[in-house]
């Protein structure tokens, strides 16, 4: 993915502010729902043991609903979707006791991400437009795509296709606590749309990780209010 597609969708957005701004509405308490692109900065990720990870810029969706107590104070459950594409070297060890460093492989291909949370969303104006500040929790479920097994011929019924065979394979799986902090601004279009650009600092608690990742996003999106 390259810079391009996120200036493209910022140009878009723009636009559509500046052609709904004649419409633009205070907010009050109420329930909304929307959905936001994200673009993750690419990040490099080491692991105990010697194995690391070079993560690349890649894009996103996170899908939203929350409720506003007042025109500064909200709540907002959300769902992100990350597929994102790596290279890593991996560390190899022989089967021993204690186990010897054999040598390094590197290995490319993407891992996929859903973490549901939850966060705290504190707006500074009671205006249509109005910057704000945010803090979340989550937990991180993250599929590798490595292989974590060998490969193994079984068949299955398909509701589709009916009586099927192919081959499948294990892959390694991790999951994690999260966290994140963002600033962003909203901009509360009439009747009843929001269009809301933000930055946000995400870490994941990973138990093989050395140390704790911090992922940088910037999301674009719209969500209804009601």
């Amino acid at each position: 993915m390259n810079l391009g597609k996120m200036v493209w969708i910022a140009s878009a957005a723009c636009a559509l502010l500046l052609g709904s701004a004649a419409n633009a509405q205070s907010r009050g308490p109420g329930w909304e729902f929307g959905a936001d692109v994200i673009y993750q900065l690419s990040q490099d990720v080491d692991f105990n043991g010697g194995s690391s990870a070079s993560l690349d810029d890649d894009f996103g969706l996170t899908f939203t609903f929350g409720y506003r107590f007042s025109d500064k104070l909200e709540v907002q459950f959300a769902l992100d979707w990350n597929d994102v594409d790596y290279d890593a070297t991996l560390q190899t060890y022989s089967n021993g006791n204690p186990p010897v460093p054999l040598g390094q492989i590197g290995v490319s291909g993407s891992y996929e991400s859903f973490t549901p949370r939850a966060s705290i969303h504190y707006n500074f104006t009671d205006g249509p437009i109005t910057p704000y500040v945010k803090a979340g929790i989550g937990w991180s479920f993250i599929d590798t795509n490595i292989p974590d097994g060998r490969p193994q011929n079984v068949c299955w019924w398909d509701p589709w296709w009916g009586y099927v065979c192919g081959t499948v394979q294990d892959t390694r799986s991790v999951d994690g606590f999260q966290y994140d902090l963002g600033v962003g601004l909203r901009w509360d279009l009439g009747p009843g749309y929001t269009l809301r650009f933000a930055y946000e600092k995400h870490w994941l608690d990973l138990s093989e990780a050395d140390g704790t990742p911090d992922l940088d996003q910037f999301k674009i999106g719209i969500a209804y209010r009601y």
